[in-house]
Formats: structure tokens, C-alpha cells, sequence
């Protein structure tokens, strides 16, 4: 049974393979592992965050030591872990003798890999293997990895490790090399937007399937995002609607985006400041204005050359707008954006700085100013470089 005072991420954490989601290949290879028997005694698991690595290994190790497992080996259509037997109850209740779970994000030292050196001599008490799962493995030091080598390459025949990590790059060679490593990949949107409608079915949430859609493409890929976000919704509003998610996101809607881009384009300060007090500029996403003008940006150099690409904005509605500009004026605030993008970054006020750069551009297309033309100029090092010279506004 779910736990109903769990928050929904925890509730809805997997608990076998069947409910892992959008990782197929892993599932397979994990599956056939243990329907042949043969075990790998270091495993790396990597990918971004909130992909199913921590899950994964905990059904994982489940399933080595559950009761059921010579039964899954003569019939892998049996669901399994089964769940219910002893040992998997235990794991259920986190109270499983045989199951080690350390974070290395917090016992990063040589002391700590020690003590599971020392541990590891030990046999299992209730499962067949003791397992040991280390969370975020990355933030191990230099020290604690080059402790852990030699019993990484002999572990003794009862131990099984698992290594969970967002940043395999971290992971040192010589400990790499030990490891079988399965690649967990982002999670496909298609299978995130069916896993919430499920949970919000189950949950009895009311929602509109472009509002979930929404929230899945701000997830990128992580579950867990997903369903934070999701949840986090969930608690504002009755209903999860695409409106809804915009507010919560501080997003503002597609039609006021292309007409922000539109005024960027073709109007001066003073309208450009009439809008952005309209749409409540400062309460809005700065992250998510700057992404949705760059890819506007990037639509309409290929709407100029007529090759359409999709997109979700009114694409009539963006020809009309662009029908009175010049290529050169759009690429050069493409520029301009890739330019100032990493002040962006950097900036603790990043609506004041994007109203700055508004400014500027907008200054453009007032009277008697001038747009810089871009030019191609060559360099000792053989790469070319944009840089700009004044000239009349083409636009």
C-alpha cells in the first residue's frame, strides 16, 4: 500500500521493474542479470538527477535477495520482486540487515570507505548478498577512491556494490574501469506526461493533459522535477491547467512572448516600458523569458529563408511581425543575447539585467539611431569573430 502522508514523490517511488519509468534497456539488462544469475561485483549507475538511479538500485538489490528468485529464474513473467517475502518486507521498511545505503555526499572521506572495507568481510545474515548502494559515488575524495580500489577489483563473492552518480566524469579511471556502468538517459516526455496521468488518476487530481505537458517540458527529463512541480501546482489551483503552471512557473503565455519579441523588433523604449509594467515583468521567470526570445530569435532566421521549424508559437503571426525586418537586425540581437549571456548567468538580478538589455535593443529602433552591422573579420588563430560597425537601421 501507498503511504498517504508521504509527499508524492516518495509515494510514487518505484518498487520493481515493471513501474520504473522510461528505462527500458537498463530494466532488460538488470532483469537478464538476474534471471541467468550472474552478477557483476561493481556496478555504476549514471545519469542526470531524478532519473531512477537510486530506485533502480534498491529494487535491484531487492530483487538479489528475494525468496522468490528461483521461481523468477524458472518463470520471468512472475512480477518480482515480489514484495512480500521477508527479505523484501525488510527492504520495504528500510530495516534490512544486508541492504547498506551511504551517501557520499556526506561521508566523503577514507574513514568512511574503511569502514565498508571492513563491513564487507562480513557475511549476509538474511539475503544471499550483501549490497551496497553509495549515493552521488562522485563526491568521494581522491583518497577514499584509492581506498577502495583493490576491494573494488576482489570484492569477496557475498558483496555486491552499487554506485550512483549525476556526474560519471568525476568517477577516477582506475575505479571506471572496475565497474559495469549502465547509462540511465533522461526521461522521453511521452512516458513522463503517462506517468503523471496516472498518478493524478489514482490521486483523484483534476487535470488538463497540456498543463502536465508543461510541466514535463520545464522537468527536463527528471521525474522527480516532474512530479514536484506537479504537486507543488497541485496545492494552488483545483484544476492542473496549462495557465495554472504558467503562473506557478512565473511564465508568461506564448501570445505575450511575441509581443514582447515583436516590440524588441520593431518599437522603442516607450512602448517597450508600457508592456513590460502590463506583464508584471519583475514577477516573471527572467531564465524562461531569455530561452523563449533565443529560440524565437532562432525560428525566425529560418522563416527568413523560408524553412519552417515547429514551434508553439503562432507561426502567422510571427511572419506578419517579421515581414517588416531585416535578417540583419534579428542576427544581430541573437548576438547580442549570446554576448551578455554569461553575465546573465552570473547576475543575482537577472529581471533587471534582461530589462537593461531590452533597453538596448529597443534604442535601436528609435529615431535617429543606428544598428550595428555585423561582419566577419579574421584572426592570427584562424577562427573568425563577429564584431559590429554602426550603420543606418535596415529596418
Amino acid at each position: 500500500m501507498q503511504q498517504s502522508n508521504l509527499n508524492l514523490a516518495r509515494k510514487w517511488r518505484s518498487k520493481n521493474f515493471e513501474e520504473i519509468v522510461g528505462q527500458d534497456l537498463v530494466v532488460r539488462i538488470l532483469r537478464n542479470s538476474l534471471y541467468t544469475n550472474q552478477f557483476f561485483p561493481v556496478y555504476l549507475f549514471s545519469g542526470q538527477r531524478g532519473c531512477g538511479k537510486t530506485s533502480t538500485a534498491r529494487i535491484f538489490a531487492t530483487a538479489i535477495n528475494c525468496e522468490k528468485l528461483s521461481e523468477f529464474q524458472k518463470s520471468p513473467k512472475i512480477e518480482f520482486p515480489c514484495n512480500v517475502c521477508t527479505s523484501c518486507i525488510a527492504m520495504k521498511n528500510n530495516k534490512h540487515p544486508d541492504f547498506i545505503e551511504m551517501d557520499a555526499a556526506s561521508h566523503t572521506g577514507v574513514d568512511n570507505v574503511r569502514n565498508i572495507i571492513e563491513a564487507a568481510t562480513l557475511m549476509p545474515v538474511l539475503g544471499k548478498k550483501r549490497v551496497y548502494l553509495i549515493d552521488e559515488a562522485h563526491m568521494l575524495s581522491k583518497a577514499a577512491f584509492n581506498a577502495f580500489l583493490k576491494i573494488l577489483e576482489e570484492p569477496p563473492t557475498s558483496v555486491i556494490f552499487i554506485l550512483a552518480t549525476t556526474d560519471a566524469e568525476k568517477i577516477i579511471d582506475t575505479v571506471k574501469s572496475r565497474c559495469f556502468q549502465l547509462i540511465f538517459s533522461p526521461i522521453a516526455n511521452n512516458f513522463l506526461v503517462e506517468h503523471l496521468s496516472e498518478i493524478c488518476t489514482k490521486e483523484k487530481i483534476a487535470f488538463e493533459k497540456d498543463g502536465l505537458e508543461l510541466i514535463v517540458n520545464q522537468s527536463e527529463g527528471s521525474a522527480r522535477d516532474a512530479i514536484n512541480l506537479m504537486e507543488q501546482v497541485r496545492f494552488s489551483v483545483q484544476t492542473i491547467t496549462k495557465k495554472d503552471v504558467q503562473h506557478v512557473l512565473g511564465h508568461p503565455d506564448d501570445s505575450q512572448i511575441l509581443k514582447l519579441f515583436e516590440i524588441l523588433l520593431r518599437d522603442g523604449n516607450k512602448n517597450l516600458l508600457n508592456f513590460l509594467t502590463e506583464m508584471n515583468f519583475g514577477e516573471l521567470s527572467a531564465k524562461f523569458v531569455w530561452d523563449q526570445i533565443l529560440k524565437l530569435l532562432r525560428v525566425s532566421i529560418y522563416l527568413k529563408h523560408e524553412v519552417f521549424l515547429k514551434t508553439n508559437f503562432d507561426a502567422s503571426a510571427l511572419k506578419s511581425i517579421l515581414d517588416q525586418v531585416s535578417i540583419n537586425k534579428i542576427i544581430f540581437i541573437m548576438d547580442f543575447f549570446c554576448e551578455n549571456e554569461f553575465v546573465f548567468v552570473k547576475t543575482s538580478n537577472k529581471n533587471l539585467f534582461l530589462e537593461m538589455l531590452f533597453f538596448k535593443i529597443t534604442n535601436f529602433s528609435d529615431k535617429n539611431r543606428s544598428l550595428p552591422k555585423l561582419n566577419l573579420t579574421s584572426h592570427s588563430n584562424g577562427f573568425d569573430r563577429l564584431t559590429t560597425s554602426a550603420r543606418p537601421d535596415p529596418s
